[in-house]
């Protein structure tokens, strides 16, 4: 058994802090010893307690050189025995790093990369961070050649381990028990768009795609929220415009959902927008749940598409090439899910052995 702190300051709720707050639950279940650092008040630290997980709140923000909290940090998980720091957010990295050297060496430090780098990061400032990295994580194999090539980190301590996901057959439902379920059409095509109401999501270049099609039994479902705390005018703005044109009673604001695999499994396709969307997470939990993906033709959901099947590509900026996929994928025409390799490879027990491993330094994993 180890002990392992999560460090996660962020006040967001995304996939990279659902990550965090699922890879602890299930380190724990595995007989590791966690603990959360957050803030207080923040998704995260709220749905850690009601999972039961050990939480140290903190009063920081995820800025750079933060000597005086890295100290204090550093105190703390001495004092607790713990051995390893995990995190997601890059904005984390120097906090991190100088846990690792103040704790002289004691606390090793994991960075799991869920943010593309978007370019060099080769500055002196920064090869010193990242040599205080016992290893750098990436979930996709571009990330892996992108760490290796836009950074001088030693090739040694990059590794590859994907995201994590539970499989649970028992919970799976037909498309009309879901749509009955969550009150949607029994007789229409139902597409998808998920994620934070955010320009970088882009779903207004979704709505103005959907907007020209003809086809009269399409629905298209906004799932998710503007981010907390900020302003949200490309909400309110999005939401104005649809309102004005004719198709606005063929779009569901559908708002932020708890049960994300009833959603999916209620589906016909997911159309992921975001230019460079990293890990795409909700691409991994669509196939998950037999969903097809239509995704952007780069970043992270390319890589999965082509790699374990399951839906196809668009051009960034072509709004024919979308209508056209969003036709072949809803006509089946499409390379299908290789379920038993993509079940195999992002298992979660699959994934809690390599970090036993390969981070953590077990000669076996604890179980597979």
């Amino acid at each position: 058994m180890k002990r392992i702190a999560y460090l996660c300051l962020s006040g967001g709720w995304g996939g990279l802090e659902m990550n965090q707050l699922r890879n602890a639950q299930q380190m724990q279940n595995r007989g590791h010893s966690v603990l959360l650092i957050a803030n207080s008040e923040t998704p995260i630290a709220n749905a850690a307690a009601q999972a039961n997980l050990p939480i140290y709140i903190v009063r920081q923000h995820p800025k750079h050189y933060q000597w005086l909290f890295a100290i204090k940090l550093t105190r703390y998980l001495n004092d607790g025995g713990f051995e390893h720091l995990f995190l997601r957010n890059n904005r984390e990295l120097s906090i991190a790093a100088s846990v690792h050297f103040f704790s002289r060496g004691k606390v090793s430090v994991h960075y799991f990369m869920e943010m593309a780098l978007g370019g060099k990061r080769t500055q002196f400032y920064r090869t010193l961070r990242y040599a205080l990295l016992s290893t750098w994580v990436c979930p996709l194999p571009y990330l892996q050649a992108q760490a290796l090539q836009q950074t001088k980190i030693a090739a040694h301590k990059v590794k590859e381990i994907p995201s994590g996901l539970l499989f649970n057959a028992e919970t799976h439902l037909s498309k009309e028990e879901a749509r009955s379920r969550l009150q949607w059409p029994l007789d229409q095509k139902l597409i998808l768009v998920v994620g934070r109401i955010d320009p970088k999501k882009r779903q207004g270049f979704v709505w103005d795609c959907f907007s020209q099609r003809t086809n009269n039994d399409e629905i298209l479902v906004f799932v998710g929220e503007s981010t907390p705390d900020e302003p949200s005018f490309y909400h309110l703005a999005l939401q104005e415009k649809i309102k004005k044109h004719p198709k606005s009673k063929a779009v569901i604001w559908a708002g932020f959902q708890q049960n994300m695999p009833l959603i999916y499994q209620a589906a016909d396709l997911v159309i992921m927008a975001a230019d460079h969307e990293t890990v795409g997470m909700v691409t991994l939990e669509a196939l998950q749940n037999n969903c097809p993906v239509l995704g952007v033709n780069n970043g992270g959901s390319k890589e999965i598409i082509e790699l374990f099947g399951g839906g196809l590509c668009f051009e960034l900026n072509g709004a024919s090439s979308l209508s056209n996929k969003i036709d072949q994928i809803l006509a089946g025409d499409f390379h299908h899910l290789n379920k038993p390799y993509f079940e195999q490879h992002f298992d979660f027990n699959h994934v809690c052995a390599l970090v036993e491993t390969e981070l953590l330094g077990l000669e076996a994993p604890i179980f597979q």
